[in-house]
């Protein structure tokens, strides 16, 4: 923990923060479950929905080009192409219900499990994605619900890239990165677990905007393997920087602009009060409350 620091240059960090407008609070990268809900408070009947609409069935790679109800027939193996997925989301106002089933890839370089790219009102749930480039893609989507997904051996389970999306009860295990949110300021993580990922378990970078200029920072990191995320721009290095970036999260914390997840308030509580507040900035700082 940076003990060196003085209270001039953290008082110039919380005045450029607080003067200027601070938005898109990172999802954290450290491997604990976000224990917060979805939001929602619906819960989702499956056999109700079944028999109010009788679902599609899918036995083998496809893409889907009409609304509706679609199931997963079974476990699904697929070898495709380089630069495609084995199922294709393209059409909105669809929900993809793996009923536990899986979708296996053969490991090959830019191939996704599940793809959902330029639709809408989309809802990917109840499956296992494995041995792809990327488990489940959402690009350039819009209200897309990733539920109950598990993500195994994957380089990124699952990836979410100028999207709004919400990653809801997913499980990522053993894949170069659990879940990857390229804009988190649009997106919902809740009750994700992430396990054994080798790079990173959430890779979420911090979106910070003052005085009209906006910078892209992070993922956070754990430099010493503390468990606290002293490198907050995630460049490598303690600095400046990172002192000025903590009171950006803790104002936008307290403006309620975006939920700070569980991993992050543990990885960021450098007070040890259970709290991220302003205290835990002094106590980054190495200064007395």
């Amino acid at each position: 923990m940076p003990s060196s620091r003085s209270g001039l240059v953290v008082g110039l960090a919380l005045a450029v923060v607080l003067a200027g407008v601070v938005s898109g609070v990172t999802a954290g990268a450290r491997d604990v479950t976000d224990a917060l809900d979805d939001g929602t408070g619906a819960a989702v009947d499956d056999a109700s929905a079944d028999r109010a609409v009788t679902p599609t069935r899918i036995d083998s790679c496809t893409t889907i080009g009409e609304p509706g109800r679609y199931v997963l027939a079974g476990d699904v193996n697929g070898n495709p192409p380089l630069s495609s997925a084995c199922i294709e989301v393209a059409a909105s106002d669809v929900t993809l219900d793996g009923r536990g089933h899986a979708v296996d890839g053969n490991g090959v370089s830019d191939t996704t499990g599940v793809l959902v790219a330029n639709v809408s009102n989309v809802t990917v749930r109840n499956l296992r994605v494995t041995d792809w480039n990327r488990g489940v893609y959402v690009r350039d989507a819009s209200d897309v619900t990733v539920r109950g997904v598990t993500a195994v051996e994957n380089a990124i389970g699952v990836d979410v890239r100028n999207a709004d999306a919400r990653v809801v009860g997913v499980r990522a295990e053993r894949n170069l990165h659990g879940v990857a949110l390229a804009d988190p300021g649009d997106d919902v993580l809740r009750r994700t677990e992430t396990r054994g990922n080798h790079v990173v378990g959430v890779y979420a970078p911090f979106g910070v905007e003052a005085f009209g200029v906006g910078v892209s920072l992070g993922p956070p990191l754990d430099a010493d393997g503390d468990g606290r995320y002293e490198d907050l721009t995630g460049n490598g290095r303690v600095g400046v920087w990172d002192v000025a970036a903590l009171p950006a999260v803790v104002t936008t914390h307290y403006l309620g602009a975006n939920a700070v997840t569980a991993d992050q308030r543990l990885g960021l509580d450098f007070d040890d009060d259970g709290n991220l507040d302003y205290g835990d900035v002094l106590a980054y700082a190495g200064l007395e409350r």
